[in-house]
């Protein structure tokens, strides 16, 4: 069997020092990042952090060899173009400065489309030449408009997921038009035995906070309903306690200074109920009598125009 090369060994024992020297280690993937851009953020984040480069198998073989405990584990993650980050910053610290370390890039052709790229109907600073029949070419509904080429409507120009072809990178790249989201991507941290995946890190600070009020609530809730006493709720079973007893003294008519408002008030309303049924009563005899007058004076004012008929008839 052939021996390693001795800058292997050497670099795959750098890289476990690396790792052992620091709480934090995490793996990024460099794929597509341009030197100067990975320069750009590796100064960037200097006094927080260190980046090594390195062959996907070696880091691993790296990993497996500095026995932290179940850090094993990490080496998963390390497949592609990836390099290796150490902190004693935590896996979510790090994870928010590399993403606004992340900037926007021109496309170089045979990038995946992160989202549609959409160009707006706008005047350009392009006279006319050749370039409108490159634009024209690629899709766009270019024009000649006063002296300047004008792109006409709006136009879906990529859509999202498909290839951006070089002919493509080229027209957007002539309008200023920056598609691609360059930066290190992190995808998985270890720290203490744990290890954090870019799904977990991706959860924003107020997310977190939320679902942690959330979940306090509801177990208040619930330790409340059970009974079960704990420091926290303790003031919320007096509240209850206390509203109880209030309203069972209250369904047994038991009088103290601190519920008589509450049986005036019921009196009072109690009070102001029956006043209201005996009006309504008083209001409807009102009405039969009124009723009853009318109807007799009917019937009075008939008879008299019936004798008077007959007094006619027989006068």
């Amino acid at each position: 069997m052939t021996e390693p090369a001795q800058w292997k060994i050497d670099f795959v024992k750098n890289l476990e020092d690396e790792i052992n020297s620091r709480k934090v280690a995490a793996i990024v993937s460099i794929k597509g990042l341009r030197n100067n851009e990975f320069q750009k953020i590796r100064n960037s984040i200097r006094d927080k952090a260190r980046i090594k480069v390195s062959r996907a198998r070696l880091l691993r073989l790296a990993i497996e060899n500095t026995g932290k405990n179940n850090i094993v584990k990490l080496k998963d993650y390390a497949h592609g173009q990836v390099a290796l980050i150490t902190t004693d910053e935590s896996p979510k610290k790090i994870y928010d400065i590399l993403e606004k370390s992340k900037t926007k890039a021109p496309a170089k052709g045979g990038e995946i489309a992160e989202e549609d790229i959409v160009i707006e109907p706008k005047e350009t600073n392009f006279p006319p030449g050749p370039k409108i029949s490159e634009f024209q070419k690629a899709g766009l509904p270019a024009a000649i408009e006063k002296g300047k080429i004008v792109i006409k409507s709006e136009v879906t120009f990529v859509k999202k997921g498909d290839v951006i072809t070089r002919e493509k990178a080229l027209v957007l790249k002539d309008l200023e038009i920056y598609p691609i989201t360059a930066g290190l991507d992190l995808i998985a941290a270890y720290e203490d035995g744990l290890i954090f995946n870019k799904d977990v890190l991706s959860i924003s600070d107020e997310k977190i906070m939320s679902d942690l009020a959330s979940a306090f609530l509801g177990a208040k809730s619930l330790a409340i309903e059970a009974n079960f006493i704990v420091p926290e709720i303790v003031p919320d079973m007096i509240s209850k306690a206390y509203l109880e007893a209030q309203s069972l003294a209250i369904e047994a008519n038991f009088v103290d200074e601190k519920n008589i408002d509450i049986f005036i008030r019921k009196a009072f309303i109690n009070a102001s109920a029956i006043e209201a049924l005996i009006n309504k009563d008083l209001n409807n005899e009102d009405i039969t009598d009124k009723k009853e007058e009318k109807a007799e004076e009917k019937e009075t004012s008939s008879d008299e125009d019936a004798a008077s008929g007959l007094g006619a008839l027989f006068g």
